[in-house]
């Protein structure tokens, strides 16, 4: 059984002699589709729920191809590539659960990507656990977009209608209050994501120091200054993040922190269709608070003592403590 011609539809002459083809997709319906699937009984396959992505290669790219998805502005949506990715995530605990791809596929032939509407993913902490599936980007809102497919430099476009669900018509206005504050909170989760990142950094970089340098008398206050940095930025990393979070239940013995709290709310935004109750903004308000707290004392610690330990460490002819920055595609 065919799940989709639309393809089918839009072959021509012409077409049957193209080395690509993005075709145009069929319109989607804004729905919340499922995270994960679940295998752990024997179960047939349903059609792929989401915007349906089509294409083909007349023969398999030896580059990386890319799809990129725009809203109407043009402004970026979704980055999706058929090149692995090592993503931070949450280690897998449950075979059976099966989670949706990531990675596009660029084989000969045809190809099929399934969108799940989302925004792409904040930045991930690698390693991190959840009592769920961990953020992730917020419903994009009904309207036009447009997929672009890259492969060896050259581009070809098609648009994309993401119908709202009948069920909520008349809701537009509410489901962009929505997706504001789901904006917002996903770009403050990246903020926590990349601090805690970034003291990893460095935590690791001094540990580093310690297993190559620990018996050398030269090294000695530097490394004596490099464990007060250490302890300073583990103040805030466990303000920002469970440290003993180490499977996705361990919050029935550990507490939640700033890290665990935002995604539980971000779930809680996208639970359903409707506008933020007074509650969740108020919510918004008292995390992203505690928040820039925490980010202030990590950008001082940052611009205070990490120079001064560098600076001990470059005097023993050994490299600065850095923090990698990261480009956006590589968060």
């Amino acid at each position: 059984m065919l799940d989709d011609v639309t393809p089918l539809r839009q072959v021509t002459t012409q077409s049957a002699q193209a080395d690509t083809i993005l075709y145009q997709p069929e319109t989607a319906l804004r729905l919340h589709y499922p995270e994960e699937i679940d295998k752990r009984q024997p179960v047939g396959d349903n059609p792929p729920s989401g915007a349906i992505i089509d294409y083909y290669f007349k023969t398999a790219p030896k580059d990386e191809v890319t799809i990129d998805i725009l809203d109407a502005s043009g402004k970026l949506v979704r980055h999706l590539s058929s090149k692995e990715k090592k993503e931070g995530e949450q280690p897998p605990e449950w075979p059976d659960r099966v989670e949706r791809a990531k990675t596009i596929s660029a084989s000969e032939g045809m190809n099929r990507f399934a969108w799940d509407l989302r925004y792409d993913d904040p930045v991930q902490i690698p390693g991190a656990f959840y009592s769920g599936n961990g953020p992730k980007g917020p419903l994009a809102l009904p309207g036009e977009y447009q997929m672009k497919l890259t492969v060896s430099g050259k581009s070809q476009t098609a648009p994309l209608h993401l119908a709202i669900d009948p069920r909520t018509k008349g809701a537009e206005p509410a489901l962009q209050k929505q997706f504001d504050l789901a904006k917002r909170v996903n770009d403050r989760i990246s903020e926590l994501h990349q601090a805690v990142n970034e003291i990893r950094e460095v935590k690791l970089q001094i540990q580093s120091l310690h297993k190559r340098f620990d018996d050398d008398q030269r090294l000695k206050a530097a490394l004596t200054t490099a464990d007060e940095l250490d302890h300073k930025m583990s103040d805030v990393e466990q303000q920002l993040v469970q440290v003993n979070m180490k499977g996705s239940e361990g919050n029935l013995a550990f507490p939640n922190m700033l890290n665990e709290r935002s995604d539980s709310f971000s779930h809680s935004i996208d639970a359903g269709d409707s506008a933020p109750s007074k509650s969740q903004q108020d919510v918004f308000q008292m995390l992203s608070g505690q928040l820039d707290q925490q980010l202030k004392k990590w950008a001082q610690i940052k611009s205070d003592d990490l120079p001064k330990v560098s600076a001990l460490i470059k005097q023993l002819d050994l490299p600065a403590l850095v923090i990698t920055e990261q480009k956006k595609s590589e968060q």
